[in-house]
Order: C-alpha cells, then sequence, then structure tokens
C-alpha cells in the first residue's frame, strides 16, 4: 500500500503495477473497484514488496522524507520505489523523456519499449513511474549530452545534477 487508496503490487509479467481506489464512484459496487493508474515493466520477478528504504531518513535543511517501498526479485535484486510530489515527478519525467532520445538501449532496444507494460492479453506504455536508473545516467554523460537534455529547459547542467543527486541520496 502506498497510501490509504493506492496499492503497488507486481504480476507474474514481471511488470509493476499501481492501483487506486474509485473514491468517485456512484454505486458500491464502482467503489470497489480499483483503476490502472501506473504501469511499468521491470522485467524481474518480484516476490515481496515492503515499507521501508535503504538509507536512514535525517532531516535536512529544506528536504522532507520520500515516502518509499523496497522490492526483493527472485535474482537478488533490491529496488526501491519513491513517491514523489506532483512538482518532481514533472520535473523528472521530463528528464527522462529526453534521456531517452539521447541514451541509446542496449541492442538498438528503445527504453520505451523495453519499460512498456505486458502480459498475456496487452502492451501498453509505461505511465506514472520514472526510471530513476535511466535518470542517475544523466551524471555519467558526457557534457555535451547533459547539455542537450538541459536545452530549452529553466535549469542548468549543475541544477540538474544536483537535483538528480539530491533525490539519489535520498533514496540509496
Amino acid at each position: 500500500m502506498l497510501d490509504d487508496d493506492t496499492y503497488l503490487v507486481s504480476d507474474n509479467s514481471l511488470n509493476l503495477v499501481t492501483l487506486r481506489k474509485n473514491n468517485e464512484g456512484t454505486t458500491s459496487e464502482d467503489r470497489g473497484h480499483l483503476e490502472e493508474v501506473g504501469l511499468f515493466h521491470l522485467g524481474e520477478f518480484i516476490n515481496r514488496i515492503r515499507h521501508g528504504s535503504l538509507v536512514m531518513a535525517l532531516p535536512e535543511a529544506g528536504e522532507s522524507p520520500i515516502p518509499t517501498c523496497l522490492y526483493a526479485t527472485v535474482d537478488g535484486s533490491i529496488g526501491v520505489v519513491a513517491s514523489l510530489q506532483y512538482k518532481d515527478f514533472e520535473f523528472f519525467s521530463k528528464i527522462e523523456e529526453r534521456m531517452r532520445k539521447v541514451v541509446q538501449g542496449i541492442g538498438g532496444l528503445k527504453h520505451e519499449q523495453w519499460r512498456a507494460f505486458k502480459n498475456e492479453r496487452r502492451t501498453a506504455k509505461p505511465c506514472s513511474f520514472i526510471d530513476g536508473d535511466l535518470v542517475e545516467t544523466f551524471l555519467d554523460l558526457p557534457r555535451e549530452n547533459m547539455e542537450q537534455i538541459v536545452d530549452d529547459l529553466p535549469y542548468s547542467v549543475e541544477e540538474v545534477t544536483r537535483m538528480i543527486q539530491t533525490l539519489a541520496r535520498q533514496l540509496h
């Protein structure tokens, strides 16, 4: 559970999904349904999701703790899912979108294709998730690629670098 109305689940098709209670439904049956609000192909089978953090929450000036869940996969990976404030989500979504245009996927596979939700019935674009691993690769890019990504954003390369480093420090 991410909050009282939002749930984080995984499926046997290696996806993460967020579901939200339909509190605006007109009937009790409608209100009993869960709506998909987030889709993301992780590519690993998750066997446990728990509230928790990889870092101790230390109060720092201007930084409030970010709610997080940890997951563990059958392959031994540990990952973090964080609930970002809307403005932060919008910012990192823009960076991720621009990163997809600059960073090539392994074997020529497009990043958005890899992260697309897939199961035996359908495929859908990833939504309401940000791939933090992709965003963090910004820190390893050559300066010219960084400038290309922040071009026409109201932020400098240094500001974007600082924001990514701050989020990474808060999460792991």
